[in-house]
């Protein structure tokens, strides 16, 4: 089969990082592969969100092949020559609101093969234009973007199917770290605001008075965090994800910031790095609602309510290591359940169940 993505690739964000684990599973599968990004200057405008990482596009990947847009005051362009003479079998269109409705709209019809919408829209206005593409079926990760979103703008259940985000496969990699073995490393990395940040620092420089040897490694693509101190280490990069799992690997905690929202979110930081196996911590939010841990937050991931519970998690963390070989155990039942082979394959069998 020959498979068409239209996505963003190589950039800091969970559109694009979607269509990036699909796409290997589908070639490790032995189907081929096309995906067909933005121009650069339309994505770029997404100043928040559109960041691209250190890492090379592979052969498959075509650039500049259509605009992104406010669907509201902009119409967009896709190179339709450039989609239609690769002879698709499917194309699985990453659907966010900035996705040129109307010219996508134009090519679908043309194409006469299954069409399938992954939606990753957080709220109901900014989802407005794009419930629109004329798709076969659309994907949601979980229920709420159902019950909190499509069902308010009348898309029927029916076309409607529930895959969860993928995990990707870990990178087989040397751990490494900018300090001494003997330190217990806490690792953050991503483009997430500075305040984000702020749990985490105040948490571990009440433990610092504690635990002498904890270090704390940071690295962000929009710059360093403004507090400076002997125990954290700063970098100011955007690694490739092959890169992220060595320093994970060669780190103790993955400390992943996330805020509060009233959106419907997933991290996909999370899927992308939870198998390397380095237990995660994270705000108890929405990002994270649908994973299952048990009454105290401990699970595949370790959520915390509030400062007083995060320096508590973090102290049984450095302390506990049959607690820590629990995670990992759950973590790999996590990896098992929503491992990227298994995603990819439920997005085939519902290709196939799409008559055209």
């Amino acid at each position: 089969m020959k498979i068409g993505f239209l996505s963003r690739w190589g950039a800091t964000c969970g559109v694009g990082m979607h269509a990036e684990i699909l796409a290997r599973e589908f070639i490790n599968m032995g189907h081929e592969v096309v995906v067909f990004a933005p121009t650069e200057g339309s994505a770029k405008k997404e100043v928040k969100y559109y960041k691209r990482t250190e890492a090379q596009d592979p052969d498959f990947v075509k650039r500049e092949i259509y605009t992104e847009v406010d669907n509201v005051t902009e119409e967009g362009w896709v190179k339709e020559e450039e989609i239609l003479k690769e002879n698709l079998d499917l194309l699985i269109v990453e659907t966010f609101w900035r996705i040129p409705v109307k010219p996508l709209t134009k090519l679908i019809e043309k194409l006469k093969i299954p069409v399938i919408s992954v939606f990753h829209e957080a709220n109901i206005f900014k989802a407005k234009e794009v419930v629109k593409l004329p798709c076969d079926k659309i994907v949601v990760f979980d229920r709420r973007f159902y019950d909190e979103i499509l069902e308010f703008y009348e898309i029927p259940r029916e076309k409607v199917e529930v895959i969860s985000y993928p995990v990707m496969k870990p990178y087989i990699v040397e751990p490494e770290r900018p300090v001494s073995d003997d330190k217990f490393l806490f690792f953050s990395f991503g483009r997430q605001p500075i305040e984000e940040y702020s749990d985490f620092l105040n948490a571990l420089k009440k433990l610092k008075k504690k635990f002498d040897n904890l270090h704390y490694w940071i690295i962000r693509s929009d710059g360093k965090v403004e507090y400076e101190a002997e125990w954290i280490t700063q970098w100011q990069k955007r690694p490739p994800v092959e890169k992220l799992y060595s320093y994970l690997k060669g780190s103790n905690v993955h400390l992943l910031p996330k805020g509060n929202t009233p959106n419907v979110v997933v991290s996909s930081t999370l899927y992308q790095v939870i198998a390397s196996e380095t237990p995660i911590v994270i705000r108890d939010s929405r990002f994270v609602e649908t994973i299952e841990t048990d009454a105290y937050g401990f699970g595949p991931i370790v959520k915390y309510k509030n400062i007083h519970d995060l320096v508590h998690k973090l102290e049984l963390l450095i302390l506990d290591k049959e607690l820590v070989e629990d995670i990992k155990k759950e973590v790999r039942n996590f990896v098992e359940k929503y491992g990227g082979d298994k995603i990819a394959q439920e997005f085939l069998v519902l290709a196939r169940s799409i008559n055209k």
